[in-house]
């Protein structure tokens, strides 16, 4: 083989070889959205807005909440619960999300698993999985489920 083929089949090699070596990342614009309602919701916590948090619930009565505590139905019922819990900026301290995964079962739902902290006079810690719904275009937590 002459050089110049040599040269040519390498440099087509390195070509076909460059995305596994160089991965790009996958920017994905629903779970940008998701993650992004998450932000929001650790932002709106850490400036003592339960209301503003909330934002990223489906407002609904069929909203589920399960935790130790057993199964809550409704927005306005888990809502007042946060309320209840978390009636100082004190109590609500500053909550931390370390996410685990998201993952896009199809278009209109997901999953995300996680970690989250609540740093305050009595810290507190556990894990999530949330199902969130595209609902109207807007991505949104039908289902939380808190330990």
């Amino acid at each position: 083989m002459k050089n110049s083929n040599r040269v040519l089949l390498l440099a087509i090699c390195l070509l076909l070889a460059a995305p596994f070596a160089f991965p790009q990342k996958h920017h994905n614009p629903d779970r940008a959205a998701i993650l992004q309602v998450l932000k929001k919701q650790q932002a709106a916590w850490n400036n003592g807005s339960i209301d503003s948090f909330m934002l990223g619930y489906w407002n609904s009565p069929e909203l589920r909440f399960l935790s130790k505590n057993g199964l809550r139905y409704g927005w306005q019922t888990v809502t007042d619960n946060y309320k209840k819990n978390y009636d100082t900026k004190e109590k609500m301290g500053e909550l931390v999300f370390d996410i685990v995964s998201t993952e896009l079962l199809n278009k209109e739902n997901a999953l995300v698993i996680g970690k989250w902290k609540v740093i305050a006079n009595k810290n507190s810690e556990g894990y999530f999985s949330l199902w969130f719904k595209k609902i109207g275009g807007k991505w949104l937590i039908v289902l939380d489920h808190t330990s």
